[in-house]
């Protein structure tokens, strides 16, 4: 595939001139991209509909055969609901409806699926690749720097326009409609409203947790899946899940595709792996990365019509490409997990403004039976209180994370910038998942497509993720750990040498051996753009030393991904 290419199936555009709506779909894949009307509506679908059979029930549609098709539904479903329809809706998709004078354009709740659009005097124009919009539109494709330069240094929002110049992403759980004027929209979707909102208890969680994730992975499974499996908790939970279901589905045992790395034990999960492939009786597919993390950068940027900032499409494309030798078009994978149910940090600020003074005095002692000083307890709590530009100014003098050859005020800012009032760090944390445009999610999406697989995450089925945000602080974090709680519902079903292991697997030893410093030079010496803040002397001399520590290349990384974007002009 060219890499400036739109991957097939991928289209939906619509167009609007005044009252009259036209909607079509280029290259289509019954599982990709369909079209329906019921008479009055017509809707275009693409993705994965996992509650077609529910929502068809809802509907009283005939689920004979042929059953209706996600588009079909869409078109019965805005007919009946209208604007309410996009949050009844699970999967991963990017859906348009009409009805001949307005139009309607969604994705689901986390934007896992794609939708680009542009409104101007011509009309409107929506597509699931930002160069679709481009080519729809007849604008000249040409980046946008200023936004190249946000995603640089994570300068990041919902409503940040795409690297190609004048096409917009939509937000998440976001829905459009077209207007005599240009565009609104709306939240269809808040999931604020759920924080704390549940009282259960002990059973009460062991029940949920058990009935949504299993909910949750047999949505996913399409009776020829393979799962990305690691040492850690996030995978295998999945595959205690997945492994069962997915015979019964099939007559097959689900498949498992590692990574492993004998030349480095410090990452290599091989053992782990090995003993969950036992235990849940699943063939295990093990293969040592051939593939350099900057291998073939200047198309995948192409690709992906822009930088990311997320991990080396080059690594995803080698594993997504293995599963496909295997067979699968489905890659179960246990990734954002931490955004479910792992993020604590501002926890004993949360309970003190809260006057949840039982829950901090619990905390505090946890921390200081494993060893926690007493000033550094004292400082916890102190932070509760002290106000956010405070904290921000605090993180302006000390920046942490910044390699020598950035301008640490041009980072620091940004870092700053994300200290809220003591009242609400907590729950931001908590919903970090559903804030920001979602670029590296979008890269690996279009990397998936190019691979002819689609990558599902079981943790953020949002019925799942609803349930932890529901959960009050307390009872989603017991104590210091992040995953202990996740841990203790796991008894039994994941073996307890996973459950209870406490070394961590690192890839910087791995990831510093394979440094491909001729791409860096290529990229980041003496490039045509110079972004403010990037000292690109010092970042040549450290180059041509090849002295690289783990925190250098990951921003040289991050950095040469824009600089082989702008390359392209």
């Amino acid at each position: 595939m060219a890499a400036a290419a739109p991957h097939r199936g991928s289209l939906v555009e619509a167009l609007v001139h005044g009252r009259c709506a036209i909607a079509c779909v280029n290259g289509t894949e019954a599982s990709d991209a369909v079209l329906a009307s019921s008479g009055r509506v017509a809707a275009a679908f693409v993705g994965r509909l996992d509650n077609a059979a529910e929502l068809a029930a809802e509907l009283g549609c005939d689920v004979a055969h042929p059953a209706p098709s996600p588009a079909a539904l869409l078109a019965a479903g805005f007919e009946l609901w209208g604007e309410r329809l996009p949050e009844r809706l699970r999967g991963v998709f990017a859906g348009i409806v009409t009805d001949g004078d307005r139009l309607h354009a969604f994705r689901d709740h986390l934007g896992y699926g794609l939708l680009f659009y542009r409104s101007d005097e011509q009309g409107f124009y929506a597509a699931t690749e930002a160069k679709q919009v481009v080519a729809g539109a007849g604008i000249p494709k040409e980046p946008d720097v200023e936004v190249v330069e946000r995603i640089v240094f994570n300068d990041l929002d919902d409503e940040m326009p795409c690297a190609l110049r004048g096409v917009r992403r939509l937000p998440k759980s976001t829905l459009l409609a077209t207007t005599a004027d240009g565009v609104r929209l709306a939240r269809y979707w808040k999931p604020e409203t759920l924080l704390e909102t549940a009282a259960f208890s002990e059973a009460d969680v062991q029940e949920r947790f058990d009935a949504l994730l299993g909910q949750a992975v047999s949505r996913c499974l399409t009776g020829d899946d393979v799962i990305s499996l690691s040492g850690g908790i996030d995978s295998p939970a999945i595959a205690a899940f997945a492994a069962p279901r997915h015979l019964e589905l099939s007559g097959r045992p689900l498949h498992a595709l590692t990574a492993v790395y004998p030349r480095f034990r410090s990452v290599d999960e091989r053992a782990y792996v090995e003993l969950l492939a036992d235990r849940f009786a699943i063939p295990l597919h093990l293969y040592e990365p051939a593939a350099n993390a900057l291998d073939g950068l200047a198309d995948w940027v192409a690709l992906a019509d822009g930088p990311y900032p997320a991990a080396s499409l080059a690594l995803y494309a080698e594993s997504y490409r293995g599963a496909r030798e295997l067979g699968s078009r489905t890659v179960l994978s246990g990734e954002h997990a931490e955004f479910v149910f792992a993020l604590n940090w501002f926890l004993i600020e949360h309970l003190t403004t809260h006057a949840r003074l039982g829950a901090v005095r619990r905390q505090l002692a946890i921390r200081r039976s494993k060893g926690e000083s007493a000033a550094s307890l004292a400082w916890l709590v102190a932070r509760s209180l002290a106000p956010g530009f405070l904290l921000a100014a605090r993180e302006r003098r000390q920046p942490v994370g910044v390699p020598a050859w950035l301008d640490v005020r041009k980072v620091s800012e940004r870092t700053a910038s994300s200290y809220v009032s003591p009242w609400r760090r907590w729950s931001t944390l908590q919903l970090s998942g559903f804030i920001g445009p979602g670029i590296s999610a979008e890269a690996e999406a279009i990397c998936q497509a190019a691979c002819g697989v689609q990558a599902r995450r079981p943790w953020t089925d949002i019925d799942l993720f609803e349930f932890f945000l529901s959960l009050p602080a307390q009872t989603k974090f017991p104590d210091t750990g992040g995953k202990n709680l996740v841990r203790r519902l796991l008894r039994g079903r994941v073996p307890d040498e996973i459950l209870d292991r406490r070394d961590r697997t690192y890839f910087n030893e791995a990831m510093l051996a394979d440094i491909d410093y001729v791409t860096l030079r290529r990229f980041l010496i003496e490039p045509d753009h110079r972004f403010p803040g990037v000292d690109y002397s010092l970042l040549a001399e450290r180059l041509r030393r090849e002295d690289f520590e783990a925190l250098d290349f990951n921003w040289a990384r991050h950095l040469a991904t824009a600089h082989a974007f702008l390359a392209q002009w």
